[in-house]
């Protein structure tokens, strides 16, 4: 049983990371400036980005089958993806956010891609199918509180943050997520070479 609780919580942090709410301070700090409704866009942002992420964890499984595709040809696939997404966010481009001035727009775009991405639905369809339904919910549903309350902080402390800091940090969450990339890339190369063995 406390396996099984450290897990779930190793689980949910390596959601947690690939969800990177910081890479998503930019977009809330727009709407600050432009007197939206900041808390309601975060809101609707984590409640969106929530269910994209709980359907892809009930149906992305299936969709090997139906794609004929095995898991290790898309844990190789998926980790592809997370490793340029950290890089991307190890050095990260310019944002037009300032150009987006609308509640609705703001919220898709922190909801998908900003949260909920090509390399989170790719963790979150192969979690599914190796540890199973019940396990991945369980790590989402902790991940996800943890965005909502960063969320919530930071819609206290706009006016004191400094973009610097924030950029320092999503640095870092992409060197993390970089690590995790490389660590299950390397599992499907192994998982692929003993199947052609």
């Amino acid at each position: 049983m406390k396996t099984l609780m450290i897990f779930d919580v190793a689980l949910a942090v390596q959601i947690f990371v690939l969800l990177n709410p910081l890479s998503s301070f930019p977009f809330l700090m727009a709407a600050y400036q432009q007197k939206m409704d900041m808390k309601m866009v975060a809101i609707k942002a984590v409640l969106t980005a929530f269910m994209i992420a709980f359907v892809m964890a009930m149906v992305g499984p299936e969709l090997f089958s139906l794609f004929g595709i095995t898991l290790d040809s898309f844990r190789i696939a998926g980790r592809i993806v997370l490793l340029i997404l950290g890089l991307n966010m190890v050095k990260p481009k310019e944002e037009e956010h300032k150009k987006i001035s609308t509640v609705d727009s703001l919220t898709t775009i922190i909801a998908t891609p900003m949260l909920t991405g090509p390399g989170t639905i790719s963790f979150i369809t192969v979690k599914s199918y190796e540890l199973g339904k019940q396990a991945v919910l369980a790590g989402m549903v902790g991940a996800f509180a943890i965005v909502a309350v960063v969320f919530f902080i930071f819609s206290l402390l706009v006016s004191k943050v400094d973009p610097k800091i924030v950029n320092i940090l999503s640095r870092i969450m992409g060197l993390f997520l970089m690590a995790v990339s490389v660590e299950m890339l390397a599992n499907g190369i192994k998982g692929m070479l003993i199947a052609l063995a």
